[in-house]
């Protein structure tokens, strides 16, 4: 093929190549242009998304059911990685679930500083009989 030469040659008649065809053009039959779409053309329809707020009287549930013991710790499990729960509340949970593993790990240190310390001192008093 000729370098000048933009139409292959073959038996059923010259064809642009894609080399120097323009790009916002398209041949016929194939379909409109999407940059040359009328003006006036009314957008697909759209569905109503459904928000994914939580609202006031969930959160007064969630907050409600958070306060049972050994039943929140299973709720936060169920929506942190539970699907089907919104965005906004499985996040809440997965920060909640953080706290409460930090206040397990610090009440954990906690009696063991405890218990050091009262070895210590019963120790210290014993020692001085």
């Amino acid at each position: 093929m000729d370098q000048n030469n933009m139409y292959q040659p073959d038996n059923t008649g010259a064809q642009p190549t894609g080399q120097a065809q323009n790009p916002y053009m398209q041949p016929a039959g194939q379909g409109q242009n999407p940059y040359m779409a009328p003006v006036n053309q009314q957008p697909a329809y759209q569905p109503p998304v459904e928000s994914d707020d939580v609202t006031m009287g969930e959160w007064m549930w969630t907050m409600l059911l958070l306060c049972i013991p050994i039943v929140n710790f299973i709720l936060i499990l169920v929506w942190a990685f539970g699907g089907g729960v919104k965005p906004s509340k499985a996040n809440f949970c997965k920060a909640y679930l953080v706290w409460m593993l930090i206040g397990v790990g610090l009440s954990i240190l906690l009696v063991i500083f405890g218990t050091v310390l009262g070895a210590g001192l019963v120790n210290y008093i014993v020692s001085y009989r």
